[in-house]
């Protein structure tokens, strides 16, 4: 009691630290909800990835969603960029520039068994702004990472006035094309960032079984772009569609001038407003023509590729409503897994006192779990007792 009345301070501070301390015990710390399709094969992977199936511990000091984003974007802006081996410009079949960047070149041509994992960056971003995924991937399991860069992104001249911010799965089939002539029979995994998720995703759903890549990891997805980027924060949508119009606009202003609705689009407040009249720079003839080829949603049930999907509820800018809505195909897409946080934000999924990635630790256990199930060299272990199809 002497505590309380001599120390008034120090008794509300202890107070509220005890009170943290429950809060983030019984309202932060969570288990992944795991949803898919039950096979043998999906379950000996979860057993092998068992951060899938352990609680998820959000930084302590930054598990709100806003704050794990201005975190994400302050490390972006603040970090020294990535030293990678080789950048390269690729001419794709119309004029237009696409790039690759390449990291740990050496150590793949060196062993012929290491797999290549291809990113895919996000919706205004380039090889830089995936460079923490790149450099954790490279440092942990001695992969091969390269970047696919959008045309128009980065320092990638726009030789032809054609953009599409969620990039266009023809380019991406000239890359793969590439990447496999110059490593040939090599494994590929495929990991989307945001707006590269959904790239990803079209890819598979376009390529069905005859997709190139063994297995392929999505984070942040939006599912329907249509409508995903009109649900968007508005205090985010406002700031992305500022950040589009500088990003593409006006450092392409003098290609894209050429075309009809640049000034248009100039004059967008919102990213869902940009998208809707994207189009006019992305070589389709109106809205629904853009939607049609690009929204990965409409061709997602097609996907047969081994796939793991991550998704965080309180997600400002790939909103829940988007994961629930597509709950019903999703969880029953074969080979897939779907990961469900509480926390997590869009795409920073910060984790213990460092606030490091937990989603880069999810993306590389997934894929050396994927790796392990498929190498010819693989004994088979004796059947486990199933488990659950939730965790």
């Amino acid at each position: 009691m002497e505590l309380v009345t001599d120390h008034p301070f120090i008794t509300v501070f202890l107070v509220f630290c005890l009170g943290f301390i429950f809060y983030y015990i019984f309202e932060v710390i969570e288990t992944p909800v795991l949803r898919f399709s039950e096979s043998e094969f999906l379950l000996r992977v979860i057993e092998k990835s068992p951060n899938l199936t352990n609680p998820y511990y959000p930084t302590f000091w930054c598990f709100n969603q806003h704050l794990m984003l201005l975190l994400l974007m302050f490390r972006e802006y603040r970090t020294k960029p990535f030293t990678y081996d080789q950048l390269e410009q690729l001419k794709m079949k119309d004029g237009g520039i696409t790039g690759l960047a390449w990291s740990g070149i050496q150590v793949g041509s060196e062993n012929k068994d290491t797999p290549i994992v291809v990113l895919f960056h996000t919706i205004s971003g380039d090889e830089q702004d995936v460079k923490s995924t790149v450099k954790y991937l490279r440092e942990t399991f001695g992969w091969m990472v390269v970047v696919c860069i959008r045309r128009g992104h980065g320092n990638l001249p726009l030789t032809k006035p054609k953009i599409n911010t969620m990039g266009s799965t023809s380019d991406l089939k000239e890359q793969l094309s590439y990447i496999q002539k110059r490593f040939p029979k090599r494994q590929l995994l495929g990991v989307g960032i945001s707006a590269g998720s959904g790239l990803l995703a079209r890819y598979l759903g376009e390529a069905g079984t005859k997709s190139q890549f063994i297995a392929a990891v999505a984070v942040s997805p939006a599912y329907d772009i249509e409508k995903a980027f009109h649900r968007v924060h508005p205090v985010y949508s406002k700031i992305m569609g500022q950040r589009l119009i500088n990003y593409f606009l006006k450092n392409h202003y003098e290609t894209l001038s050429k075309l009809n609705g640049v000034d248009k689009l100039l004059k967008i407040k919102t990213i869902g407003e940009f998208q809707d009249q994207l189009h006019t720079i992305s070589g389709f003839k109106d809205k629904e023509k853009y939607y049609y080829h690009s929204n990965p949603v409409l061709v997602a049930k097609n996907i047969r590729t081994p796939l793991l999907v991550l998704n965080s509820a309180d997600d400002p800018i790939c909103v829940n409503q988007n994961v629930i809505e597509n709950l019903h195909w999703l969880e029953t897409l074969p080979n897939t897994i779907h990961v469900h946080t509480k926390r997590g934000s869009h795409i920073a999924y910060f984790q213990g006192l460092k606030a490091k990635s937990w989603s880069d630790t999810i993306i590389g256990e997934y894929f050396a779990a994927v790796l392990m199930e498929k190498s010819p060299k693989q004994k088979p272990k004796p059947k486990q007792k199933s488990k659950k199809k939730k965790f």
